[in-house]
């Protein structure tokens, strides 16, 4: 109950009655030293007391709790910050602990439920070994909770695809393919579902909003093109040629740029699956030419402080990322995220790779 505030609550609810603690005290039948020790959080009424102070005001046991089981958007994204920014300096188990508690009394706002199972998602690494089995299949119980009670399609949909990662991580990988091929499936009118909101909203005359979205599909579809891609090289490992191919394709790309901190991440990526093909085939020069490329984005990311942003030509896209849960903030910590970026280097693919080099590039990423 140390969320409630219901001493500070039932103080107000009395002096907005213009009601004395004897008055009150008279009613509940109770001493007035029991209604002063309520008001100053010494002690707590039974459930039928709470029942007749609700009826005596007229008023919710919510309202009179001071109650609310779901939290706003601001808060969500503030404690979701809060928590990954204490996954950095304390224990993983410590801050596991504190996220659980905080699950088990927002237990039916399935919005913060949603940003647990991503939090959590993006840190069980941390965990212990022997403990990371165990927390995916609590972040699946979650997602299960989300989709089954939450009644809201969208959220349901995310939490669908959440457990989708958390099954592929326990490799389950055919439970994945019966659940996302239906979903995947692009045949489905819902492929088209964009392009119909925009032209609804220029039926209207709504032309801001119009171009807000127009601006939200192009990004999204930017950076699925970013994944298709880091996927093709990872299927065609193997085959030099298409590899190098899809990789001159992408460079053509990012001549011009995908705005955000999203699609700098996602040329990041596709910079370091292209290094892993490079020294697979053993092209040195060409594997470490795509790490530096990797090393200078990541600092880029850094230095602007891995939030996400718009440009002068997508100037609606701070819209939309602060209209998200966690806002334009980046997920993981920024210490996470160099952590993560300097274990990169450890892949066997780059053992062919001079040493002195891989120590060069490690060092530049921390400059």
């Amino acid at each position: 109950m140390d969320d409630l505030n219901f001493a500070q609550n039932i103080t107000a609810l009395r002096r907005r009655h213009g009601i004395t603690q004897e008055a009150l005290a008279d009613f509940i039948g109770v001493t007035k030293a029991a209604v002063s020790k309520w008001e100053t959080g010494q002690s707590f009424p039974d459930i039928q007391t709470l029942l007749l102070l609700a009826t005596y005001y007229d008023v919710t046991l919510d309202e009179l709790l001071d109650y609310c089981p779901n939290l706003s958007k601001k808060q969500i994204r503030s404690l979701y910050q809060e928590l990954a920014g204490d996954f950095v300096t304390k224990s993983f188990e410590e801050v596991f602990a504190r996220s659980q508690s905080l699950v088990k009394n927002y237990y039916s706002c399935y919005r913060f439920l949603l940003q647990i199972c991503i939090l959590w998602l993006n840190h069980f690494m941390l965990a212990a070994p022997e403990r990371r089995g165990e927390i995916l299949e609590e972040i699946r119980k979650l997602c299960v909770r989300i989709y089954k009670n939450s009644g809201e399609n969208g959220l349901c949909s995310d939490a669908i695809v959440l457990e989708a990662i958390v099954k592929l991580q326990q490799e389950k990988a055919g439970e994945v393919i019966a659940t996302m091929e239906e979903i995947c499936n692009p045949y489905r009118f819902a492929k088209n579902a964009d392009s119909l909101l925009v032209q609804a909203y220029m039926q209207v005359g709504d032309i801001r909003r119009a171009d807000a979205h127009t601006q939200i599909y192009f990004f999204e579809s930017a950076l699925a093109l970013l994944d298709s891609a880091n996927n093709y090289l990872f299927v065609h490992m193997g085959e030099l040629e298409k590899c190098e191919i899809m990789i001159a394709k992408m460079d053509v790309l990012f001549v011009q740029g995908i705005p955000g901190q999203p699609g700098e991440n996602g040329e990041a990526q596709f910079h370091y699956t292209a290094a892993i093909v490079y020294g697979t085939h053993k092209r040195i020069p060409e594997g470490l030419d795509r790490l530096s490329r990797f090393v200078q984005i990541v600092k880029q990311m850094k230095q602007r402080g891995m939030r996400l942003c718009s440009d002068a030509f997508f100037d609606r896209l701070e819209e939309w990322f602060e209209e998200n849960e966690l806002g334009a903030d980046a997920v993981r910590d920024s210490t996470l995220v160099m952590e993560s970026a300097r274990q990169a280097f450890d892949h066997p693919a780059f053992s062919c790779f001079p040493k002195e080099e891989l120590v060069k590039l490690k060092r530049e990423l921390e400059q």
